[in-house]
This record gives C-alpha cells, sequence and structure tokens, in this order.
C-alpha cells in the first residue's frame, strides 16, 4: 500500500530566484516548549528514566518550516489544555528533528538525527514515536491531530492498551456517537465499487470530528481541489456503520471493519484508488495544495513515473513555481 504520509515530508521550497518565478508562502517557524526534557540523546538512558517515573518516553520529530507540526505543538503542546497537562504528567517528551545533526544513541548505534530517520523511515512530519519501558516502539503516530484526538491517543498509550488494542480497535471503542456526519453519506449511492471503471476516492468520516468538519468547510472548498475530484467517482461512508459493501477488490466487508483491517485511525481517511489498485491513502491532515496534488498524482497516473508522491511533489513543485504560480502550502 502506497501511504501518503509514508510518502510525504512536507516538501517545502521557501524561494526561487528565477525571473518571473512563483513563490512557496505558508511555511512556519515554531519552537518545542520549554518544559520538553533537555536530554542528552541516549535513548536507553531516556527510557530507563521515563520507566522509573512510571512514564512513557516519546519522541516528538519534526522538521523546520513545517505547517502541520507548528499546528500541533501550538494546540497540544504550547497551550495550557487538558492535553497539555496530559502529556507533562505521563510522559517524557524529547524534540528531534527529522533532518537534525545532533548525534544520538539508539540500541547502541550511535547516529545523527538524520540517519535515525532514515532507519526507521520516517518521512511523516510531524511523526511521533511512542517507546515502552524495553525501548520498543509501541506506536509510531503520523502526521497532526487534533487536541482531543491526541488526548485519546494519549490515554491509549499511557493505558497500555497497545498490549490488547490496535489503535483503530481502540478509537472505535471509544469514539462514542458515531453515526454519520453531517458532511453526507456518500457522493455516490454505490454498494459495489468493484465494478467502477474510473479512479476512486473512499473517503471515511464520523460525527463530531474537527478534522472532518475542516476537510468538508475548507478542503473540498478549495477550487483547485473541486476541480481534481471530477475526474474520480468519490464514495463517502459513516467509518463506524456495520452497512456492508462489495470493496474494489470484489470482497463483501463494512466501512467499520474495513478500516479495522488496514488500521485506519485518521478520520477522514481517504484511499485513492486507480484500475482497481490502492494507490495511495491519506491518513492525516493535508491542507489544500498537498491534498489536490495528491489526486493529481493518482488521476494522471504520475505515480507511474514517480516511486512516490514525494518524488513527483518535488517536481511538480518546481514546475509550478517555474510558471510564475504561487504556492500557499498552509491553508
Amino acid at each position: 500500500m502506497k501511504n501518503i504520509f509514508k510518502m510525504i515530508m512536507v516538501f517545502i521550497v521557501s524561494t526561487s530566484f528565477l525571473l518571473g518565478a512563483g513563490k512557496v508562502s505558508g511555511n512556519s517557524e515554531h519552537e518545542t516548549p520549554k518544559w520538553f526534557k533537555q536530554s542528552f540523546l541516549d535513548i536507553t538512558e531516556d527510557v530507563a528514566e521515563a520507566t522509573q517515573n512510571n512514564k512513557h518516553l516519546m519522541l516528538f520529530i519534526d522538521l523546520d518550516g513545517c505547517p502541520y507540526c507548528t499546528k500541533m505543538l501550538n494546540e497540544s503542546f504550547a497551550a495550557t489544555n487538558e492535553t497539555s497537562e496530559y502529556l507533562k504528567k505521563y510522559f517524557d517528551v524529547i524534540n528531534l528533528n527529522v533532518k537534525g545533526s545532533r548525534e544520538l544513541t539508539w540500541h547502541g548505534k550511535t547516529m545523527s538525527e538524520k540517519e535515525f530517520a532514515l532507519e526507521l523511515n520516517i518521512q511523516y512530519s510531524p511523526t511521533i514515536l511512542f517507546l515502552d519501558e524495553n525501548q520498543k516502539i509501541v506506536l509510531k503516530l503520523n502526521g497532526y491531530r487534533t487536541p482531543a484526538k491526541f488526548k485519546q491517543i494519549l490515554e491509549y498509550v499511557d493505558g497500555k492498551h497497545y498490549k490488547t488494542l490496535s489503535l483503530t480497535e481502540y478509537m472505535q471503542n471509544n469514539t462514542g456517537d458515531t453515526k454519520t456526519s453531517k458532511a453526507k453519506k456518500s457522493s455516490k449511492n454505490i454498494q459495489d465499487l468493484s465494478k467502477i471503471e474510473t479512479p476512486i476516492a473512499i473517503i471515511f468520516e464520523e460525527k463530531n470530528s474537527q478534522s472532518c468538519k475542516f476537510f468538508n468547510d475548507v478542503t473540498l472548498k478549495n477550487k483547485d481541489v473541486k476541480k481534481e475530484f471530477e475526474k474520480f467517482t468519490v464514495v463517502r461512508f459513516d467509518a463506524s456503520s456495520d452497512e456492508e459493501f462489495i470493496g474494489v477488490d470484489g470482497k463483501r466487508t463494512s466501512p467499520k471493519e474495513f478500516v479495522k483491517s488496514i488500521n485506519l485511525d485518521y478520520r477522514p481517511g481517504v484511499l485513492l484508488y486507480d484500475n482497481k489498485k490502492l494507490i495511495a491513502t491519506q491518513d492525516a491532515l493535508l491542507y489544500s495544495f498537498h491534498f489536490k496534488e495528491l489526486l493529481r498524482y493518482v488521476s494522471a497516473k504520475e505515480y507511474k513515473y514517480f516511486d512516490s508522491y514525494l518524488a513527483y511533489l518535488a517536481v511538480r513543485q518546481k514546475e509550478l513555481i517555474e510558471a510564475g504560480e504561487n504556492i500557499d502550502i498552509s491553508k
């Protein structure tokens, strides 16, 4: 499965010096809160200290200029709210940079932050790793989460529910009222997806989700996103529904069982298919430009020429800038 955030690390070009070229805006600088742990970056020692204090160690891995990192830091770490207070009480948090040069020790090996990111195939921005007392990664969280959802995830880790449940299962059990969101049950009332010949976009949503609200109120109203979506057959499901449908592969399932089978815990989760194959998955926040280009990566069959969405995005963004187009990556 080509997971979009498994391929994107917010490729950013801050400026261009070509005559008549466009520019990229929306880069955002951020600082980590002062209460983050000051560490010599010997992860084994940090885990031992956290365990001694009945805490989990969290590694918050960011990227300079990343708007998703800034948003999450401001909302869930820097702001004074239930989520940040819970963090301080039950977690030791260390900041790493996905392209950083500081040395750290990981399972007895010394490496740079950048080498660590490569070794663990970290390509999300931000990526958050949760470690248990044995220095095992019990959860790898990819991309931005709202404070409310992040608090649920923290409770999942702190309660050690990872020993018996996947995060998707835990979130399904703790969603509360999960009826279909206000944003329509489906764009097309299609029960057999295996018969669709066009590219397919399947959207899984849930009620009272801030991320779903933003997706519907902002992302889907963007004219460029709407234009790209016209090339897809778009089907929308309540992620908690037990109502059966036939998937692209011809197998009968339900939204609830399907998201569980692929561990899709983010809402809205978007799966993009072409020629009956899953090409990309959006399972974290993407602003309009990145989402629009993800759609184009699939509908224009760019995946045939680029190994990843990130490789495509690098070329595409340069192409647009050279053509004089201004790009805002922050809304």
